[in-house]
């Protein structure tokens, strides 16, 4: 049990290994720009002051939504999914697969759930002993179920769902900004770097990294932000993009979708003067359409 719990507490801790090297490029590339582009390199002031002013603005956006992503807790599913004690035992009693799925079948109708397994059965969580609301998964990494989960994130050690997708959106999005600013005002120094009309080699390394690593970045970031941008206009998940989702009347991929204005404002809120904003402004809608007659948790 000793060695059970400390290997736990391990695994804990090297979970935040990825988050900690995030931060570290984040905080060389504040420095690189700050000091060795800014301050050394730039001779006009009035430049290096406008340039300050929106790279300021563009890390505080991304360091905000980066914290809100990282710190939200993942919403789980409320108490009334959870077995009771007895409802419980008289689970863990029977023997049969057909009993057991009969006893949650019965449990199930008080619920608003109408997701099931690909065999149609109710989706069960044995480790969280609780029924998974629709489109509830269990994440073996946080060990609890997610509402809405879209993935684990390894380099944020969060679950992204119900609670800070939309701050993930944004993060996303201010990320790709910052990379874009880095490049766009840093990209004539780099060519006179490269050209070799600046001989400052500790600066010059500094700057060269820095538009090389913001241009890697950026790739990747749009590729990543342009993914979720759909995932979200067709409200799906990466899950369920991976997997779709089985009724009582089998797959549906689009099951969820009630058009992209209505997708978008379950995430973002309807009070537009918020959506640029890592603040939980999402709505909970019902579907009430024959196709989309599901609870869009």
């Amino acid at each position: 049990m000793l060695l059970t719990a400390c290997l736990r507490r391990c695994a804990r801790l090297l979970c935040w290994i990825p988050v900690t090297i995030v931060i570290m490029v984040v905080m060389w590339s504040y420095y690189a720009y700050v000091v060795h582009f800014c301050w050394i390199l730039l001779s006009s002031s009035t430049q290096r002051v406008v340039f300050l002013c929106l790279f300021h603005i563009s890390f505080g956006m991304f360091s905000w939504s980066f914290w809100k992503t990282l710190s939200t807790p993942p919403s789980s599913p409320s108490v009334e999914f959870q077995l009771s004690s007895s409802d419980s035992l008289l689970y863990e009693q029977e023997r049969g697969g057909m009993e057991k799925s009969q006893i949650l079948l019965d449990i199930s109708q008080k619920l608003s759930v109408h997701t099931r397994t690909a065999a149609g059965a109710i989706r069960f969580c044995h480790h969280c002993q609780l029924i998974k609301p629709d489109r509830c998964h269990h994440c073996s990494v946080c060990q609890m179920c997610v509402l809405k989960m879209d993935h684990h994130c390894p380099w944020l050690n969060n679950c992204i769902g119900f609670s800070n997708y939309k701050f993930f959106m944004l993060f996303l999005l201010y990320s790709l900004l910052y990379c874009l600013l880095i490049i766009a005002t840093v990209t004539p120094t780099f060519i006179q770097l490269w050209l070799g009309k600046l001989f400052d080699s500790c600066v010059k390394l500094h700057v060269l990294f820095l538009t090389l690593v913001s241009a890697m970045f950026a790739v990747t970031l749009c590729f990543l932000l342009f993914f979720h941008i759909w995932l979200l206009a067709s409200n799906k998940t990466t899950l369920e993009w991976l997997s779709v989702p089985f009724f009582v009347d089998g797959p549906a991929s689009e099951a969820f979708d009630v058009g992209v204005r209505a997708n978008f404002l379950q995430v973002f809120g309807k009070n537009k003067s918020l959506w640029p904003f890592p603040i939980f402004t999402r709505s909970v809608l019902r579907n009430t359409g024959p196709s989309q007659k599901i609870s869009i948790l």
